[in-house]
């Protein structure tokens, strides 16, 4: 019995860290999300031809380590018309929505101006 209780507690000590670990990545990508949203008229009141800083100064943060490949999916080359050679900012649309299709805000810049601004649907793979 001596034996068994240091396992015991030793497993129970790793499983907690993990659950720990797993809910606190969970938590942190949720307050990225939220902090990464804006409204259909945050969205509307930026102009193309717009000063890319003036843009950004006046939006929040953008999502952060996008992969393309899971907005777009693999059968879109055209990934829903971006502009060849143009950088891109993605945002969630609030409210909130779940799963595949979802909209977000695409904003894209070149030269330091808005090139393109649209609303974009989460393909996946």
């Amino acid at each position: 019995m001596r034996k068994v209780l240091p396992i015991v507690l030793g497993v129970g000590v790793v499983l907690c860290g993990a659950g720990g670990w797993f809910a606190y990545r969970a938590y942190d990508l949720g307050t990225d999300i939220a902090e990464s949203s804006i409204t259909q008229a945050e969205f509307d009141t930026q102009q193309l031809g717009g000063a890319e800083t003036t843009v950004r100064d006046a939006l929040p943060v953008p999502l952060k380590d996008i992969d393309e490949r899971d907005l777009y999916g693999t059968n879109d080359p055209t990934e829903q018309g971006k502009p060849a050679g143009a950088s891109c900012v993605y945002y969630m649309v609030k409210p909130l929505t779940e799963g595949k299709g979802r909209p977000m805000f695409r904003f894209c810049f070149a030269g330091g101006k808005l090139t393109e601004k649209k609303q974009i649907r989460v393909v996946g793979e």
